[in-house]
Order: C-alpha cells, then sequence, then structure tokens
C-alpha cells in the first residue's frame, strides 16, 4: 500500500511567519497555484489515489477537498492528522518568539522533540498520532494508494521516526508548502521511500 502524505498549501500565517498550530489562516494566492500544481503532479506521477484523509483544520481540508475532487475519491476528517498544539505561542511570529523565549523556540523547531509549549503538545505526542493514524491505516484499509493530508511540523516528526527511527533529527525533514512525500507500508512495517518532493513548485511566483 502506497501513502502520499501531503502538506497544506501556504498561507497567510505561512507567508507572514506566525506560528499556526490549531489555529487557521485563509491561502495565499500562491498557495491556490500550489494546489494547482500538486494535482497535476499527482496525475502524472501516475499516483491512482483511491481515498483521502485530512486533517479538519481549514488549510488542511481545503487540500483534501481539491485532491477528493481531482481523483473523484472518499475525504474523511481525521483529528490525529492535525498540527502540533504550539498552545500560547499560536499567533505569534517566529521572530516574536527567538526575541522573547529563545530557548524556547530552538527547542520547539530545532532540538527538542519532547519540548512541550504553554499549553501545548510536544512534537513527540504529535508525531506518534500521526504515527499510531499511519499504523491504523495500514491494518484495516482496503486501498492500495491513500492520500493524507496533514501539517509541516507534525510530518518532519514522523519523517523522522520512519527514515531514522528515532524523533531527535526532525528538523532535518523539512517539508514545504504543497510538497509530498510517499511511504510504502506493507507487513507490518512503513518505509519512507521519497519525502519532500516540491520540484513542482519550482517556477511558481513568489507571493
Amino acid at each position: 500500500m502506497k501513502v502520499i502524505l501531503v502538506r497544506h498549501a501556504e498561507t497567510e500565517w505561512n507567508q507572514r511567519g506566525i506560528i499556526q498550530g490549531h489555529q487557521d489562516s485563509p491561502l495565499t494566492a500562491r498557495g491556490v497555484l500550489e494546489t494547482s500544481a500538486l494535482l497535476a503532479a499527482l496525475t502524472d506521477a501516475g499516483y491512482a489515489v483511491e481515498s483521502v484523509y485530512a486533517s479538519p483544520l481549514g488549510r488542511a481540508w481545503h487540500m483534501g477537498l481539491a485532491l477528493a475532487e481531482h481523483f473523484c475519491c472518499p475525504l474523511v476528517a481525521q483529528d490525529a492528522l492535525k498540527e502540533q498544539a504550539f498552545g500560547l505561542y499560536e499567533g505569534m511570529t517566529t521572530q516574536q518568539l527567538q526575541c522573547d523565549h529563545p530557548g524556547h523556540a530552538r527547542a520547539l523547531f530545532e532540538r527538542d522533540a519532547g519540548f512541550c509549549p504553554p499549553d501545548g503538545e510536544s512534537l513527540v505526542q504529535a508525531a506518534y498520532r500521526l504515527m499510531d493514524f499511519l499504523r491504523l491505516l495500514m491494518a484495516t484499509a482496503s486501498h492500495q494508494t491513500l492520500c493524507v493530508v496533514t501539517h509541516g511540523h507534525v510530518v518532519q516528526g514522523a519523517l523522522a521516526l520512519l527514515k531514522e527511527g528515532k524523533i531527535d533529527p526532525f528538523s532535518r525533514y523539512a517539508h514545504p508548502n504543497a510538497s509530498y512525500s510517499v511511504l510504502e507500508m506493507q507487513e507490518g512495517n512503513a518505509m519512507a521511500i521519497r519525502w519532500g518532493i516540491a520540484t513542482h513548485l519550482l517556477g511558481l511566483p513568489e507571493s
């Protein structure tokens, strides 16, 4: 079974460097173009997507709707696919966080997957709920090619676990807006075979 992990397209808060977490913001004009480019890339690559699972947060749900319509397949909302909850840091710019709490900023985005923002959750918690969902898919899904639409930080943690068996190197696994990774899942194991694919975004105008 193939699972295509997709990150949502660019939002206004992405463009402005604002931490979103469980909050939301609209897509930018570039984000709309990114969505179309991703659909074309998956079609050109020959992926016959049979079902789409998406985080219910608006930016990911928008991508899920586009994928489901494009491939004429069902779309299912899954809370397990939400972004890491950044708690009190949601709505704050990364620059402001780095200025006010530099140690927390480094821990959160570079060094410490176990760091839990005030009133939020750690990347360890978020990544393992995504991993648990992938294992459930592997055990129960009947389709051969699925799309899972999620978020940038949580997918970094999951990819570190899949590629290296540990979450600590999560910062290596950048996953740009509207990029995708392809997992081959079989016999109780999941392996990331391609990750952070974003060549389809080359040439798009900047926001």
